[in-house]
């Protein structure tokens, strides 16, 4: 049995890549293009960090030991929450799954079967970050390349331990949510990983430290002794960091250590997960069926009255497309458990920006710390849209087609899901942006400039995401996050990255021409302002018209 599923699934692997037709075509090499975009980005801009700190004395190198590890302990993080997140789809409730169940394939035959979608879908975007910032570091210390192959191994045993973690979780949480609840389970369970991260920050990440003197290098001295060290080192991150830094050094017996302990980890992994799966992966899916199935009626009306009122000013198709798709987006944990996520690394950003310095007196440099937080600001809105508004017309389903034979026009379903994405990333994004601003300590030309950027690209990017999702539909696959991940939602998450650095370049050298001006009385034409307006309408134009134009075309030929 064994066999025969792992021989059918790089068969299934290689028919979907060699799968005729040009637009099939497209898809992949624009896929390919996109994915080589962040590897060389990623790897440009480690490199450039890396070879600078290899410059600094005395701090450089421990400082860019504890970014490899610091790093690592944030990809293992979102790694954990985002295999458990798309294990409750992907291992319980998917079509594949129940077919699978009806076989004679055994239960934790199933579940490897399934594991291995889960695994791909959830660390490819990571090992894409991830590993060339490990090649960086091998090739700014000058280490041999043959090392990257070692790295590469490193680096999948590494990915592993997180997908061990979230496919287990997953099945405790809805065993335990059949005898208790889903929400009070999920409650406890983001309660105790509050309180995880709460003790190893406390414990592990080195104290803040204070230079009353100056000139006090027995302070410096144990300040640099306590960054280079590790309270408890027996974490994945810590082993792949130390794993790097001991290569660098030629210690290949530490090197072979930690190699042993992230090997080990994973195997033993392997095991513990089997086992785990053998007794509770069959009752975890029958609790997630069972689960989808169970209604709470006066609950539901209550929440239709409610969503039915304040949507009172759209029409009655609108609004009854308003209130469902509200509703289908709390019951489904795929899509609120992600959303919060985003918001948690919203909040985990706000709080480190006290640590900028907000008094700069370099022009260049408030200009840099100006737009760096505009282009970030633009960033999680491009996320946000990419992830929740790209696959919001896939999400339809096989039942797109009674919409479209429906008196309801195609337009007003655009108009419906432009709206509701509109309203609550434009808001999220401009909530951050005076925050963020506030906290920066930013004049007020500053904000109402961000304030009318953050409008722009709310609009422009919501369109574009909307369009592109009409234009490539997958109402075969009711996974959103596979849906984002397919080669169409490359091409949005390109183009929308694409717009926002249009933006922010568009906006930001006329600011910098225009301030140096005022500052300095350096030569300023007001042709630059009004070339700047030009090109930010001309692209929000283009970026909000074009796809969505093309996206119905599209809806028009097709034949449902």
């Amino acid at each position: 049995m064994w066999y025969l599923l792992f021989k059918i699934k790089p068969r299934l692997i290689r028919r979907l890549l060699l799968r005729r037709g040009a637009e099939h075509w497209a898809k992949v090499i624009v896929a390919i293009f996109v994915i080589g975009l962040f590897f060389g980005g990623a790897y440009k801009i480690f490199f450039s960090l890396f070879d600078y700190l290899s410059t600094v004395s005395d701090i450089g190198l421990v400082l860019t030991d504890r970014i490899i590890s610091v790093g690592f302990l944030a990809f293992f993080t979102m790694l954990v929450i985002s295999n458990l997140v798309s294990s409750i789809s992907t291992l319980f409730r998917s079509t594949e799954t129940e077919y699978l169940m009806s076989t004679p394939l055994a239960h934790n035959q199933v579940f490897w079967s399934r594991f291995l979608d889960n695994f791909f879908y959830s660390s490819w975007a990571t090992a894409v970050v991830s590993f060339p910032m490990a090649l960086a570091y091998i090739v700014v210390h000058k280490l041999p390349l043959w090392q990257s192959g070692i790295v590469a191994v490193l680096l999948l045993l590494f990915l592993l331990l997180p997908a061990y973690v979230g496919a287990m979780g997953a099945m405790v949480l809805f065993v335990l949510a059949k005898k208790i609840s889903f929400k009070r389970t999920v409650a406890v369970l983001v309660l105790v990983s509050l309180a995880v991260a709460y003790f190893y920050v406390r414990t592990n990440v080195s104290g803040r430290i204070m230079f009353n003197v100056m000139g006090d290098l027995s302070v410096l001295n144990y300040y640099l002794r306590q960054l280079g060290s590790y309270k408890n080192p027996y974490f994945p991150h810590i082993w792949f960091a130390e794993s790097l830094r001991t290569m660098r050094l030629g210690d290949w017996h530490s090197a072979l250590m930690f190699f042993s302990a992230m090997l080990s980890s994973a195997v033993f992994g392997f095991f513990v997960t089997d086992l785990v799966a053998k007794y509770l992966y069959f009752p975890a899916f029958e609790a997630a069926i069972s689960l989808s199935g169970s209604r709470r009626t006066k609950r539901r009306s209550l929440i239709r009255s409610l969503w039915w009122r304040f949507f009172a000013p759209f029409q009655k198709p609108v609004r009854a497309m308003l209130v469902k798709d509200i509703k289908l987006f709390i019951r489904d944990p795929n899509q609120w458990s992600q959303f919060a996520v985003i918001l948690v690394l919203v909040a985990v950003y706000l709080a480190n920006l006290r640590f900028v310095p907000s008094r700069v007196e370099s022009l260049f440099w408030q200009t840099v710390i100006s737009f760096v937080n505009f282009a970030f600001c633009g960033y999680i809105l491009a996320t946000l849209s990419v992830r929740f508004v790209y696959p919001s017309i896939s999400m339809e389903g096989k039942s797109f087609w009674a919409i479209i034979s429906s008196p309801v026009r195609v337009n007003a379903l655009f108009w419906e899901k432009f709206t509701i994405a509109f309203l609550v990333f434009f808001v999220i994004a401009e909530v951050l942006a005076v925050i963020s601003n506030g906290i920066l300590a930013q004049s007020w030309q500053m904000m109402v400039l961000t304030a009318v950027g953050i409008l722009l690209m709310s609009v422009s990017l919501v369109s574009l995401n909307v369009g592109l999702g009409i234009l490539f539909p997958n109402f075969e696959e009711l996974n959103p996050m596979r849906i984002a991940s397919s080669g169409g939602g490359m091409i949005a998450a390109l183009l929308s990255l694409a717009y926002v650095g249009l933006m922010v370049v568009i906006v930001a050298l006329p600011t910098y021409r225009y301030t140096s001006n005022l500052a300095f009385g350096k030569a300023y034409s007001g042709w630059e302002i009004f070339l700047a307006v030009a090109a930010m309408i001309v692209l929000n134009l283009v970026a909000t018209v074009v796809p969505l134009k093309l996206g119905l075309k599209n809806i028009g030929r097709r034949e449902f």
